[in-house]
């Protein structure tokens, strides 16, 4: 569905081809360099310009002004498209502020919840991965961001018609995890406190006896790892047994922030599968992979640099000629794994998982897992795979892309998304699950603390403000408050950048935050609700009462929300959601304090216009996972 911004670019792009190809019928321009000539200019130019005349003035040897009039001399009259003039080479026009305003409120009153969508992704399927935290610790600040950008991101592409499969892969196997079976047999079986962050606990206390000089305790764990690699031993399902209830606690935290997932894919049934030998034998079917057996990577499986490097320019010059996929002791590496559990993603191995129910969610939809006593069903074989991991993985991200291009799957190469996001440190300190440094001093750095620390500073704003009508609400309003709070400051910066967490600016409740955008919804809804508003539609003769104040401006912002959409979709970018946010919020701001709406004879359009405005903020609040209230 094309949105009201985009409708109105479509038109006056058409209105300006028509013209050019009447003043300049061998330009060569077509409509879509047109498209990407607009912009909106500033206000006092108008509310649309192409500079599409600079560009033609090079080939049609004229000044950019003689083109620019003499393509606004020729495009015909519309209704909607007015006052189109010529201005230092660019084409500048005003919308019909009466017919465009018609069109924004019908579009929103039509779509209700869905105003601002897209049909882009046209029900093609799609796996987003995210957050694939380790079954042995909490939830910390730098997991939640991750969590946080992938359920984002799942929320945009299904608003955009993707049909999008959540996806949390539980690496369950390794010597991380034999350290924690180390730990539940050697230091205590008895948990006191939730039971991640007491995991959590544990595994820092085995690493610090590591470090210490614990050779014994090293081999014992060595011991440990051979035996769980094999995945019918009664160790190995005592640890399926200790990660399971390890991620059922981790999920207590997820569904509080309003996280939720389809399916668990654990690296254990992975290997039940045998997706990694199906793998290798179409690696080595293709000529991509090699098994020196002299030299130093004798043994091991390996691709040479050098059928890399033409896909992958940073690669040449590398002082290594092969990158190791199978160590000479059969161990895998990262590579390997993750290329073939990309081959089942994208339906290209015949192996099939079985799966279970692995537990309820608050959102009403099961939560299923792999499980070799379960049953097949529709998960994976799909279309685009967007994986959110740390930009520490880039590189290994790249050669799986690669190596889809070195077995003829280019068009999966280019489906393969690495949404690569910075780390969240402390000031001057990396946060560490192995070390413990998430385990402060004052105060751990987990969801949990962060999400009751947010949670009590907003019932004491609550309580201390005496708004609500209802006190009882006050602990839901609060939670609601908290939670926009973390995912606003979470989401609003580009998720390429690193985050230096603080309190002070995760539990802001000023400027430009989750919260200020609550209240800016809730301000609105007060204003409908004292004028009496029932979400009538508006009346044509009303809206002969728009200005060209701050109400027409408000209407643009709303108009321009699918396109908002649309870019965060492409980008794979919830900060482009945040920014539009903001916009919106500080147009509608700026009505609120410059126009009258209950005593004016305009207060038809105006409560329209609030109530088109509540529409689309909730939708955009929505995407980045935070709901609105009523009051606060």
């Amino acid at each position: 569905m094309t949105s009201p911004s985009e409708e109105i670019k479509l038109r006056f792009a058409t209105a300006i081809e028509f013209a050019l190809s009447k003043a300049y019928p061998n330009s060569g321009i077509d409509k879509q360099q047109i498209l990407n000539s607009i912009s909106t200019p500033k206000r006092e130019f108008g509310d649309i310009s192409s500079s599409i005349a600079i560009r033609l003035s090079k080939i049609a040897k004229r000044s950019p002004k003689e083109v620019s009039a003499a393509i606004v001399a020729g495009i015909p009259k519309s209704g909607i498209i007015k006052d189109i003039n010529e201005a230092n080479g660019y084409i500048n026009a005003s919308f019909n502020e009466v017919e465009y305003s018609k069109m924004v409120f019908e579009a929103v009153n039509s779509l209700k919840e869905r105003y601002g969508s897209s049909d882009i992704g046209r029900g093609e399927k799609v796996i987003v991965e995210y957050p694939s935290i380790n079954p042995n610790k909490p939830c910390v600040v730098s997991h939640l961001r991750n969590a946080l950008i992938g359920d984002s991101i799942s929320n945009i592409l299904g608003f955009c018609s993707y049909e999008v499969e959540r996806e949390d892969y539980i690496d369950n196997l390794g010597l991380q995890m034999a350290e924690t079976l180390w730990g539940w047999k050697n230091l205590s079986d008895k948990p006191d406190k939730k039971f991640d962050q007491w995991l959590g606990e544990q595994y820092v206390i085995v690493n610090k006896r590591l470090e210490a000089g614990g050779e014994e305790i090293k081999g014992q764990v060595h011991s440990i790892l051979r035996t769980i690699e094999n995945t019918d031993t009664e160790e190995s399902k005592e640890l399926r047994e200790i990660a399971e209830r390890c991620i059922k606690a981790q999920r207590e935290t997820l569904f509080r922030y309003g996280i939720y997932h389809d399916v668990l894919i654990w690296e254990s049934d992975i290997v039940r599968a045998r997706l990694l030998e199906k793998a290798l034998e179409i690696g080595f079917k293709k000529g991509v992979f090699e098994r020196p057996s002299e030299g130093k990577y004798a043994g091991c499986v390996v691709v040479k640099l050098e059928k890399i490097a033409k896909f992958a320019k940073e690669l040449e010059g590398s002082r290594e000629d092969s990158k190791v996929i199978i160590r000479s002791n059969g161990a895998a590496t990262y590579i390997a794994k993750d290329f073939a559990f990309h081959l089942w993603k994208f339906g290209l191995l015949d192996s099939e998982f079985y799966y279970r129910e692995f537990m309820g969610q608050p959102n009403g939809r099961a939560l299923f897992t792999t499980a070799p006593d379960g049953k097949p069903m529709g998960f994976g074989n799909v279309k685009k795979a967007v994986n959110v991991i740390a930009v520490q993985q880039s590189y290994e991200q790249r050669i799986i892309k690669v190596l889809f291009s070195l077995i003829g799957r280019e068009d999966i190469a280019d489906s393969l998304v690495h949404l690569s996001y910075g780390m969240v440190n402390l000031e001057g300190i990396t946060l560490s699950t192995r070390k413990g440094t998430w385990m402060g001093k004052d105060r751990d750095y987990t969801a949990d603390v962060l999400l009751e620390e947010a949670v009590s500073k907003a019932l004491d704003a609550t309580e201390r403000s005496g708004k609500l009508s209802d006190g009882s609400k006050a602990g839901s309003v609060s939670e609601a408050i908290g939670i926009a709070a973390i995912r606003f400051e979470f989401l609003r910066m580009s998720p390429k950048k690193p985050m230096v967490f603080s309190w002070d600016s995760a539990l802001s409740f000023e400027g430009n935050s989750g919260p200020y955008c609550l209240y800016s919804h809730t301000r609105a809804g007060k204003v409908l609700r004292k004028g009496g508003y029932v979400g009538s539609s508006v009346g044509s003769g009303a809206y002969e009462k728009v200005s060209r104040g701050d109400d027409f401006e408000l209407v643009k912002a709303i108009g321009s929300a699918g396109e908002a959409v649309e870019e965060a979709a492409y980008e794979y970018s919830p900060g482009v959601i945040a920014d539009y946010i903001i916009r919106l919020t500080t147009t509608f701001n700026r009505f609120y304090e410059s126009m009258q709406v209950l005593n004016s004879d305009a207060k038809e359009f105006r409560m329209g216009l609030i109530h088109a405005y509540m529409i689309t903020l909730s939708n955009m609040l929505a995407l980045l996972g935070i709901r609105t209230v009523d009051e606060m």
